[in-house]
């Protein structure tokens, strides 16, 4: 294999290999008849945890066995961790020396790491995307276009919404009330995963709401007060019976947003702080320890949500994993450390097993570095938290990461495991029905595992 074979060369071949895809026919507010999924097992929430740029996670969970670490050593030369400082999971593997709570977390089987997964069209080897028989993602290694894949859980780019959207109006029938609250951003950023829904997400961006601008122009559930207020509710009402039903909705929509802070008053009154949480180092962008305390306090006032919804999903946004020039030494420790105190919170809260975080990535890095950090990549290893996880374990094949790796193209790994598969596994736990999975995850029915078993019950 040559690893300095160029990209463009590569994206010949990524867009080559997506010709011919059949364009997909399940929009999220499709009409077919299967069953809205039923919540009456109790609360559960998904926090998904954006690890944006592309983590090397194969510089956090690392080959410790004697003659694989040598082997993982002279691949990576002066990038690879000190074998002695490594915290061990297993005979085999190790988490890096700062991973501590990440350690804790797997001894106590509360961790789980999925082996060697990315964006697929259809189950491929490395010789079949050499040979170019089978069709590989468009635009590999572009973060725009992979990270947008991992959000509409698509591949072929034929899907034009979340994964997270289609789940919540699968969750929640159309005239369900709570189906407002179950789409929960907490980043400095809009997220795609909750795009194309039939409600808009909530934004969160402290634990607070504050009604009373909205109440001095006169918005709110009941109009009155100033008299541009209700200037403004009368037009809209008129547009809601508009002919046109993109003026109606966007009339409807337009009401429902103005209405949402006073309906959500109170919220966050009295909502604790919770330890454990930082700030970290130079973080660029809202830190990821506030996000995931955020997401915690939502988690511990869920029952003063209007319709008290019982099935959330949270999205959270870790920034500055694109590591061309740098090790990522710093943002793994403190991902370790953030995690570790949100399980501490769940606990606190007696939610641990309701509650579970998963990671999601751009793509994985290049094997071998570029002689400062490393390049864009494609499969990689993502983490799933929580008391519902079926812990301690390592999910799928653990690729070879040395020289010339068998499971590489071109110093790239092919994922052995699809993302449908994994977020299957999830939603799955959600409660969504086998026949509800193929219509939010539509090219799940290309891979022949459905549930990689991560998740109990």
């Amino acid at each position: 294999m040559n690893p300095n074979k160029k990209r463009r060369d590569f994206l010949k071949q990524s867009v080559a290999g997506s010709l011919g895809i059949a364009l997909s026919t399940l929009p999220s507010n499709a009409t077919e008849t299967v069953p809205h999924s039923t919540s009456d097992s109790g609360y559960k929430a998904l926090v998904c945890v954006l690890l944006e740029g592309g983590a090397d996670t194969f510089n956090m969970l690392i080959p410790r066995q004697r003659k694989s670490y040598r082997k993982y050593r002279r691949l990576r030369g002066e990038l690879a961790v000190a074998r002695e400082t490594l915290l061990p999971i297993d005979t085999e593997y190790g988490f890096r020396g700062n991973m501590g709570e990440m350690q804790r977390l797997y001894r106590e089987k509360k961790l789980a790491v999925v082996a060697n997964v990315g964006t697929l069209v259809e189950p491929v080897t490395p010789r079949q995307v050499r040979e170019g028989s089978k069709k590989i993602p468009f635009e590999l290694f572009a973060h725009n276009t992979q990270r947008k894949q991992w959000m509409f859980a698509d591949a072929t780019g034929n899907t034009h919404n979340g994964w997270g959207a289609r789940a919540a109006d699968r969750l929640y029938a159309t005239s369900d009330p709570a189906r407002s609250y179950c789409a929960i951003n907490t980043a400095d950023i809009n997220t795609l995963l909750f795009s194309g829904g039939r409600k808009d997400p909530l934004h969160f961006t402290e634990p607070s709401i504050s009604p009373d601008t909205m109440r001095r122009y006169g918005f709110g559930p009941e109009s009155g007060g100033a008299a541009f207020g209700r200037v403004y509710q009368h037009l809209y009402a008129l547009q809601q019976s508009n002919r046109n039903p993109l003026q109606a909705t966007m009339a409807r929509q337009r009401i429902h947003e103005l209405n949402l802070p006073v309906k959500l008053e109170g919220l966050f009154d009295g909502v604790r702080d919770f330890d454990g949480f930082t700030t970290g180092v130079h973080e660029v962008g809202k830190p990821l320890g506030s996000q995931l305390e955020l997401v915690a306090q939502t988690l511990s006032v869920k029952d003063r949500f209007p319709a008290r919804p019982r099935r959330q999903i949270f999205f959270v946004d870790h920034h500055n994993w694109d590591t061309h020039d740098s090790d990522n030494e710093h943002q793994a420790g403190y991902l370790s450390d953030s995690l570790g105190a949100f399980q501490k919170a769940m606990e606190e809260l007696g939610m641990e097993e309701e509650v579970t975080l998963l990671t999601l990535s751009d793509f994985g890095r290049s094997l071998t570095p570029n002689g400062a950090g490393t390049d864009h990549g494609w499969g990689t290893f993502a983490f799933v938290m929580g008391g519902a996880v079926n812990g301690g374990n390592i999910y799928g094949k653990m690729p070879r990461i040395q020289r010339n790796s068998p499971d590489a193209w071109y110093d790239r790994l092919v994922p052995a495991l699809s993302m449908e598969s994994y977020l299957a596994t999830l939603l799955a736990w959600m409660g969504l029905s086998e026949d509800e999975l193929d219509l939010v995850l539509p090219n799940l029915r290309n891979f022949p595992t459905r549930n990689l078993g991560f998740m109990r019950g």
